[in-house]
């Protein structure tokens, strides 16, 4: 069981038959939040098959269905009085499907393809229906921005374009058939173009030398080996808009000086290439464990 200020978690042995465990949150109040699968929780969730969110006045907020901890299949998402929102099939492409049958990184295994079906305002009128349409929709990102364009069969096409409520920033896109093919953003007065939406941050030398400086450097601690302590030491950090190594927290410990250490590595990170986002530096985060074995000459960062 979980408790935090927002919910109560509780994850519950497979049902027979099943290996999945059964997943359940509720706000303080008692009213459910949750309910799901997931094939693993410790020290992150990660989804298998249905997943229903609830709104604090107990209406249905959405239904998804996951594989591998990715939404896949047809998924729905309500508005707090209940009324359908919008409706998405996530399908895998052939760069993802490729990456995950090679076990390859997150950060490395492509994008899921996603397709509107469905969509409404929240007085109910249509604004997508099988696939097309064109859709005029307040977002609570960037002060209550407003965004706005055409899809066709499904995907993005033609002009998109977005604005802030305070007019901070703004940006104009072009797609063809959900294919991403420029941009021009402005905020705070400075304009940016780009020719992607989303660029994850970056380690020099890419992450075969991220493992490597933390191989190299990371060192075990004397009263951790003469206690025989082995395992992993699992870390969450966010890769700030200068590319520093920020917020660097610990989300499962193994043993204090063990802690300590990986955390110690992180903080003397090289900077990274920052991630962006609509052509403007956006803070990332990440989750990692780092194991320390007594069978190595060094601890080993390893793969979720």
């Amino acid at each position: 069981m979980k408790d935090s200020a927002d919910f109560i978690r509780v994850i519950q042995e497979p049902d027979s038959g099943s290996t999945n465990y059964n997943l359940l949150e509720f706000y303080p109040d008692g009213s459910r939040k949750t309910l799901g699968t997931v094939s693993a929780f410790n020290p992150f969730l990660k989804y298998e098959g249905q997943r229903i969110s609830f709104y604090k006045n107990g209406k249905k907020k959405s239904m998804e269905l996951y594989e591998r901890n990715e939404r896949l299949g047809a998924c729905h998402y309500y508005y707090e009085d209940g009324t359908h929102r919008k409706s998405v099939s996530y399908k895998l492409t052939e760069k993802k499907n490729a990456a995950r049958a090679a076990n390859a990184f997150p950060s490395l295994s492509g994008r899921l393809d996603s397709i509107v079906i469905y969509q409404a305002d929240s007085l109910g009128h249509v604004m997508v229906e099988e696939g097309e349409g064109h859709v005029i929709e307040s977002l609570p990102d960037y002060g209550g921005s407003v965004v706005e364009g055409d899809f066709k069969r499904g995907y993005k096409h033609g002009t998109w374009v977005l604005k802030s409520k305070s007019g901070e920033f703004s940006y104009r896109e072009e797609f063809k058939d959900g294919v991403f093919i420029s941009g021009e953003s402005e905020k705070d007065g400075m304009k940016r173009t780009y020719t992607s939406i989303d660029t994850p941050p970056d380690f020099k030398g890419g992450s075969a030398a991220f493992y490597s400086y933390i191989m190299k450097n990371v060192t075990y601690a004397r009263d951790a080996q003469q206690n025989n302590i082995q395992g992993k030491v699992f870390l969450s950090y966010v890769v700030d808009v200068d590319g520093t190594v920020t917020d660097i927290k610990v989300d499962r410990g193994l043993y204090p000086s063990l802690d300590e250490e990986a955390v110690r590595v992180l903080q003397y990170c090289p900077k990274w290439t920052p991630g962006m986002k609509h052509g403007f530096p956006v803070r990332v985060k990440y989750n990692i464990p780092v194991s320390f074995s007594l069978h190595r000459e060094t601890p080993v960062l390893m793969r979720l």
